[in-house]
């Protein structure tokens, strides 16, 4: 997705681990107390005994979190993303490794690593041909693409994985030392943390049924957390302030979840876009995903088409200013502005209501502010996908649990 680095936001996680005999974290509606809680905070947030520096990171669109790896513990700070498969992070001794502003991780410091071979149980798991499937020498390579931007190669590796104020400890996680790279990559992070599909993901390799996170609204000063539960939590079916929406799997993108969307909204008008742009039918090149990674909701053009002609209907009470990189739709801020309500409708994972339920955005969630003085609709044309991405901007005050064992996404409104 192109990058929108201005005015992007980044918030950072720090690493708690607590027993089921703990008390819990989460809101009210999720049950049973989490395996791990991870404490999610805006940057401006951070305390220096979290092992953060305040104020060295550039402004960011991503979440990001402390690993700690390794015998003894050496820190890693990770992006968090929803669809990489592997968790991985860069390496010395390196080739080609991206500048960072923290040390690689030194493999010849911790007593507990060991890289994996070709013919290891790993390296030979079907399920993984696409990602290891280049294994020519005696190491098991990897080769993670993020789109179209970017790449990460490296080593298989296994090593001990620490959570931070804990005694607990994850033997034998398995990850990526990276050791090369195409593409850009910001310098304060050592690398990714993986959360999408397949089996060596960290909720896989934790055995975890659901996990949970929540986008605090940018500029919060309310601290959130990323969980893992031994069991899928409880909903109130019957909470207004709670959609299910059902997720499935797509073939030709193994590692995403993607979402059973039915379409857009303005003003209480769907928009006239054919089914098979969101993924129905024989597109499998479409669909519709998360990326916390990007700030903005990037429709394929024959539907951001679409969207760009209904909204400049109904603007015309607004005064328009001049596009903002590669958001088109902007706007004077004035405080007696009234914007079209849009909202996104996907199929009800519920058994009991409707056939589809909505997620209807206010102004948070609609508008990036840019300059000052001006404001834009976050969506964005997505030129090069024929994916809809929706970015972490709409998503904001959301917390969002995905049950691993029903293949359901449930957001909870205004829950950080």
């Amino acid at each position: 997705m192109e990058i929108i680095s201005k005015f992007w936001c980044v918030l950072l996680l720090t690493i708690r681990f607590s027993l089921s005999t703990s008390s819990s974290t989460s809101t009210p509606q999720l049950s049973p107390i989490p395996k791990i809680s991870i404490p999610l905070y805006h940057s401006k947030m951070l305390k220096p005994q979290m092992g953060a520096i305040v104020d060295t990171y550039p402004i960011d669109d991503s979440y990001a979190l402390f690993l700690w790896i390794g015998t003894p513990v050496q820190i890693a700070f990770v992006q968090m993303d929803l669809g990489s498969p592997i968790t991985w992070t860069q390496c010395d001794p390196c080739s080609n490794c991206y500048p960072m502003q923290r040390s690689p991780f030194n493999t010849k410091e911790s007593s507990t690593f060991r890289e994996l071979g070709c013919y290891s149980e790993t390296c030979l798991d079907p399920r993984m041909k696409e990602l290891l499937g280049n294994c020519t020498s005696w190491t098991c390579r990897y080769n993670v693409n993020y789109g179209k931007e970017s790449s990460s190669f490296g080593t298989m590796v296994i090593d001990t994985l620490n959570f931070e104020r804990s005694n607990n400890e994850l033997k034998g996680f398995i990850m990526g030392c990276g050791d090369s790279y195409e593409g850009p990559y910001r310098a304060q992070f050592s690398g990714v943390l993986g959360l999408g599909r397949g089996p060596l993901s960290l909720q896989s390799q934790l055995n975890a049924k659901a996990f949970s996170f929540c986008l605090v609204n940018f500029g919060s000063q309310t601290a959130s957390t990323l969980e893992f539960y031994d069991r899928a939590p409880q909903i109130d079916k019957h909470d207004n302030s709670i959609i299910m929406v059902p997720l499935r799997e797509n073939s030709g993108y193994p590692n995403y979840y993607f979402l059973q969307f039915v379409g857009i909204s303005i003003n209480g008008f769907m928009l006239d876009v054919k089914s098979s742009v969101w993924g129905y039918g024989l597109n499998y090149d479409g669909g519709v995903i998360l990326d916390i990674g990007s700030i903005a909701t990037y429709l394929p053009s024959e539907a951001y088409n679409v969207f760009k002609l209904e909204i400049r209907k109904v603007d015309h009470n607004l005064t328009r200013e001049q596009a903002h990189e590669d958001l088109e739709l902007c706007y004077k801020d004035d405080s007696f502005n009234v914007y079209p309500s849009i909202a996104l409708h996907f199929e009800n994972g519920n058994v009991a209501g409707e056939n589809f339920v909505s997620f209807n955005m206010n102004n948070d969630q609609m508008l990036l502010r840019v300059d000052e003085g001006t404001v834009c609709l976050s969506f964005v044309e997505g030129k090069d996908s024929n994916l809809t991405v929706i970015g972490s901007n709409q998503l904001q005050g959301t917390q969002l649990m995905i049950d691993l064992v029903k293949e359901i996404l449930v957001f909870i409104h205004n829950k950080c």
